[in-house]
């Protein structure tokens, strides 16, 4: 029956590596939102934990469920945190058997059977969007409306054997979903991370879904491909509204993957938020050959604060094995506009790509180091399920399972040995050529003062959480992983 609860667990994304969990950005979880908002506009109850910002076990969890008897309970989560889904799955079986499990996110969207297989305590998983599976499953579960077998979308258990169904299409009218649902957990408790910390009052917002590029890094553009959906103007302007009256917004996240695709829209952004928001102030992630000066100075002049660009490397022909469909030339063009109008902007860089050498490693630090970037990020690649690299350089023993615990982006201290992309070096020399990297792009009087010359009381302590888990970061390299090493 309607009313039955609903339980919806964000896996933690870190577990055991503390300093970069402490500088990492705590994300009010979008998805979860939009489906607990999409359940309750069915007559649902529904309950979030978030243990990257609550003091929550598994078996704080478990025990939550024992007492309350959901109809179900669903658990999102990436690559990286398959193990502790799993310790989840396991606590909330033991403490009570027949509530049912369903698995959703990117991880279990890639890899749907494997992960059925990996995590025996679960029955169910939701491939791709889940707002209408999700309500349809629990409609299901119910014994009010139809089988296991027609949900699209939906992998399941049948007398021990993983059934796979139609898959779902992609949701085409963004706009008759309902907003996000912020109000089931205190909003308060997330903050942005390190290097967009301009407010402690802000809010994340997706104008779009989809992704339009196709990058061998990026299981958007290859396992999860769905082609880019956009939500009109009036409704993002409806949901930012919402933003500023409910929780005092005065910094905006657009989460999009490429917000900056198509001008014309981004142009009908600024113009609308100008009249309507002037002292709102925003971040965006774009593409180098998306951007011209003209365009960043009407952002500029909406409010856009800061931006951030996946650059990736500095060779050329690193970037064309990529399939990233830039070149140096247009992300230099991009971040100097971005300069000339005080626009702070943040490059991403990812050492490792396919044929990289340690010739190109230099490159891409060099290049970095040219530009006139606020802030830069560089990042270990790692071959996650569902992308290309996993597919093409990733060569394993087909009979051993997957170490899953490899499989951390971000840390700088990751890196998956299988892995053969590389050109001369090996996967294990990767963490330490992000140390040098960052070193030098960073200790540079001119960079500090680049850093330092718009930064807002907020952004200071960003950048002391920041500089805290690089330290820790170095300590680890140097002693705990040097010591472990062969």
């Amino acid at each position: 029956m309607k009313g039955e609860s609903l339980f919806l667990i964000q896996v933690p994304y870190f577990e055991d590596y503390g300093p970069m969990r402490k500088a990492a950005g705590t994300y009010f979880p979008l998805g979860l939102g939009y489906i607990a908002a999409y359940a309750t506009h069915h007559g649902y109850d529904i309950r979030l934990f978030d243990p990257n910002v609550q003091d929550l076990t598994p078996n704080d969890i478990a025990e939550a469920v024992y007492d309350r008897r959901p109809a179900l309970v669903g658990l999102s989560f990436m690559t990286p945190q398959v193990y502790s889904a799993r310790r989840f799955c396991q606590a909330i079986k033991a403490a009570s058997p027949d509530t049912p499990v369903v698995l959703g996110g990117v991880h279990p969207s890639v890899a749907p059977a494997q992960t059925l297989e990996d995590i025996p305590e679960a029955d169910f998983v939701i491939v791709g969007e889940g707002e209408e599976a999700t309500v349809e499953l629990l409609s299901t579960l119910a014994g009010l409306t139809g089988r296991f077998d027609r949900i699209r979308g939906l992998l399941w258990r049948d007398n021990g054997s993983i059934m796979t169904n139609a898959a779902r299409d992609p949701i085409a009218d963004l706009d008759r979903l309902p907003f996000p649902d912020r109000s089931i957990i205190d909003h308060s408790l997330y903050r942005a991370q390190s290097f967009l910390s301009y407010s402690p009052k802000s809010a994340t917002i997706y104008t779009s879904r989809g992704c339009p590029g196709r990058c061998v890094f990026c299981c958007s553009g290859h396992t999860l491909r769905s082609r880019v959906r956009e939500r009109s103007i009036p409704n993002v302007m409806a949901e930012i509204d919402d933003l500023i009256s409910q929780y005092d917004v005065d910094y905006l996240l657009i989460k999009d993957d490429t917000f900056t695709m198509r001008k014309s829209r981004v142009k009908e952004f600024c113009r609308t938020l100008t009249g309507r928001y002037p002292d709102l102030k925003w971040h965006c992630m774009g593409r180098v050959n998306t951007v011209d000066y003209d365009l960043l100075a009407l952002m500029q002049e909406a409010g856009l604060n800061d931006i951030f660009f996946g650059i990736e490397s500095g060779n050329d022909e690193i970037l064309k094995m990529a399939n990233k469909g830039i070149t140096r030339a247009q992300a230099r063009q991009a971040v100097e506009a971005c300069a000339r109008l005080g626009i702070m902007s943040y490059g991403a860089f990812i050492l490792g790509l396919p044929g990289e050498t340690r010739e190109t490693v230099r490159q891409t630090v060099d290049f970095a180091r040219s530009l006139p970037l606020t802030m830069a990020g560089f990042s270990v690649l790692i071959p996650y399920p569902g992308t290309r690299v996993f597919e093409e350089c990733l060569h394993m023993d087909p009979e051993s399972p997957i170490d899953y615990s490899q499989f951390i982006a971000s840390t700088g201290v990751h890196y998956v040995e299988d892995y053969q992309g590389l050109d001369g070096m090996r996967p294990r020399d990767l963490p330490k050529l992000v140390s040098q990297a960052q070193r030098r792009f960073y200790l540079r009087p001119t960079q500090i003062l680049r850093m330092l010359r718009h930064s807002t009381p907020n952004m200071l302590l960003g950048y002391a959480r920041g500089l805290f888990a690089l330290i820790a970061k170095e300590w680890y390299l140097r002693v705990v992983r040097t010591k472990n090493e062969p």
